[in-house]
């Protein structure tokens, strides 16, 4: 990656030749404590999209999103764990936009899911209850905007 790779993490390829970064600053330095997606075009280096994570974060002092997994040619989805003032953690996926990583907005699933998603590139995805796995899809069969497999 041009200017190297400091913070930042390679997440996947999005469609026309980009690659879809994740900046995790960790409180490296006071001032520059901002995590971030980021879609870069391969030929170039020039950034294309950019999406601030603390747009979406309920507390942006405390890290929430952990990895941004590319569905397809249009989505990115981004799992992350919420940790409110109250009660349990709780787990939250965004679902982007993959030209613009503009939200789009947050899934709400019909069972139990963790932070660990695997993409299958084909608008599939899967996720983990304890024991069980479960594969889901973006679609109209469910009015919460997924369906299960």
């Amino acid at each position: 990656m041009l200017g190297g790779t400091w913070m930042y993490a390679l997440a996947g390829f999005l469609p026309g030749g980009r690659i879809l970064t994740q900046r995790y600053a960790e409180h490296l330095f006071p001032d520059d404590d901002r995590d971030e997606l980021a879609a870069y075009d391969a030929g170039t280096g020039e950034r294309t999209a950019l999406l601030g994570l603390s747009e979406l974060a309920v507390d942006p002092e405390n890290d929430e999103f952990s990895s941004a997994e590319v569905l397809d040619g249009r989505h990115v989805l981004l799992p992350g764990r919420v940790y409110p003032s109250e009660g349990a953690p709780q787990t939250r996926h965004w679902l982007l936009n993959a030209d613009t990583l503009r939200p789009l907005g947050r899934l709400d699933y019909p069972a139990p899911v963790g932070e660990d998603v695997t993409a299958l590139g084909d608008g599939t995805w899967l996720t983990h209850d304890g024991e069980r796995l479960h594969r889901w899809s973006l679609g109209h069969a469910d009015s919460r905007g997924v369906a299960s497999r």
